[in-house]
């Protein structure tokens, strides 16, 4: 994953107006001006991470997100696109300016390898926090992209459940974990499970303020959503106290996401109509689309935003963001604040 260098389109997009608006606040002094990088005869305009923080800030601009929210990416079936969603969701929010972190729970490492991060064995990761006890400031790395942070895997937590079951309070070690940390103030952490239920999943689910739950448009996704709504509400029962008094019930904060979805093919069409009858209040209105280039971004180490911007599956992730966190209601707030205090 390289540094997200930002054109002056996108750069006044993610402030949340136009171009020729941005243009406009350089030309009166009101905002730093573009960086600017030569190639060939022409000096070009672009801008930074920090360039958006800084901005926000000197404009006066009310933060996208007050509270810090803890995101799971979950579902007991594997290969519904859970990795590769999640490490472009979580990219997709750090490019905002907002500080993400992306922690990778399975040992397959696929959300790590899609942000591009590089691991082995001797890469630090949840693994030496909840077993050996680490501090998990320690174990945060950082990426090309200023604002997201990632504690990768490794092959370590391919053990990690023969380990768990010998400490105590050992189904909320990663809720104690996350409270610690200092390091910087995150409002998203972005969480990768495993495909299945597992006490390290457990410890997940009881650290998540809302589970993000992808599924395909077939019988198969149909069937692990349906197992994992049943644990949750066996897991709500056996840890009703210590839900209720942190965030409420378990199935309160559940999005659904249909992933590669065909309207083409009568499979697909009969099985988001399924979806809508039996789980209407957890489905997203977001569809993300069959799409290649978001296979190919994951061959590529690469979040989708990086890899093809333009696609359908850039788009319809972006929507997700927005539809989630209500991003863009924020920043017309912002606008709006602007434009009264010019």
């Amino acid at each position: 994953m390289k540094e997200k260098i930002y054109s002056a389109k996108e750069f006044a997009k993610a402030l949340g107006f136009s171009k020729n608006y941005l243009l406009k606040l350089e030309a009166e002094e009101k905002v730093p001006p573009a960086r600017r990088q030569r190639r060939g005869k022409v000096n070009h305009r672009y801008y930074t991470v920090e360039d958006i923080i800084q901005c926000r800030q000197i404009l006066g601009m009310p933060p996208l997100m007050e509270e810090r929210h803890i995101q799971l990416f979950l579902n007991f079936k594997g290969g519904t696109g859970k990795s590769t969603i999640s490490a472009s969701y979580a990219y997709g929010i750090a490019e905002l300016g907002i500080d993400v972190l992306a922690i990778d729970l399975d040992a397959q490492q696929h959300m790590t390898q899609c942000l591009g991060f590089e691991t082995n064995t001797e890469t630090p990761s949840i693994y030496d926090v909840l077993i050996e006890e680490r501090d998990i400031n320690q174990v945060i790395a950082h990426t090309p992209l200023a604002t997201l942070d990632i504690i990768p895997s490794n092959l370590k937590l391919s053990v990690i459940e023969n380990r768990l079951p010998n400490k105590d309070c050992r189904e909320y070690l990663l809720t104690d974990a996350l409270n610690k940390i200092k390091c910087k103030d995150y409002k998203v952490i972005v969480i990768d499970s495993l495909p299945n239920i597992t006490m390290l999943n457990k410890n997940a689910i009881l650290a998540a303020d809302d589970l993000l739950v992808p599924v395909l448009p077939d019988f198969l996704s149909f069937h692990g959503l349906k197992l994992l709504v049943e644990e949750l509400a066996r897991m709500e029962k056996s840890f009703s106290l210590y839900a209720n008094l942190r965030r409420g019930r378990l199935l309160d904060h559940i999005y659904v996401i249909i992933n590669q979805y065909r309207p083409s093919l009568l499979m697909s069409r009969e099985n988001k109509t399924a979806l809508e009858k039996y789980y209407k209040e957890y489905l997203c209105k977001t569809i993300i689309p069959f799409n290649t280039k978001l296979a190919q971004s994951t061959a590529a180490g690469m979040p989708i935003f990086q890899y093809q911007r333009s696609s359908p599956a850039a788009k319809q992730i972006r929507a997700l963001i927005d539809e989630i966190l209500k991003l863009n209601e924020t920043t017309k707030k912002g606008r709006r604040k602007m434009e009264d205090n010019p």
